[in-house]
């Protein structure tokens, strides 16, 4: 009698798998994405710090660039003396003071 009640719930929880296929799948990647929600939004939150960090090094080494190609610079007076290969040299120098 046992047997015969645990094969019938066997076949019946078969039954259901197959019945509910669809259903299991479809909850199984909606827990998927629900679980994942936090690393995405970590990534993209480290992906804006990352672009922001970039951007303020770009605007550094801009500043910088102006400061050694300002008018009172070695830079100045070796290009307008027509020493262009100097002025670059002295241009590098200060760059990588700064």
């Amino acid at each position: 009698m046992f047997k015969v009640s645990s094969l019938l719930v066997e076949n019946n929880l078969i039954n259901d798998l197959k019945r509910y296929k669809s259903k299991l799948a479809y909850a199984f990647i909606i827990g998927l994405i629900v679980g994942s929600l936090p690393f995405i939004y970590k990534v993209k939150e480290k992906s804006r710090v990352q672009k922001l960090i970039q951007e303020q090094r770009q605007i550094q080494n801009e500043n910088k660039e102006k400061i050694c190609k300002g008018d009172n610079s070695d830079y100045e007076k070796f290009l307008s003396l027509g020493f262009p290969k100097t002025a670059i040299e002295k241009l590098n120098i200060c760059m990588k003071e700064q």
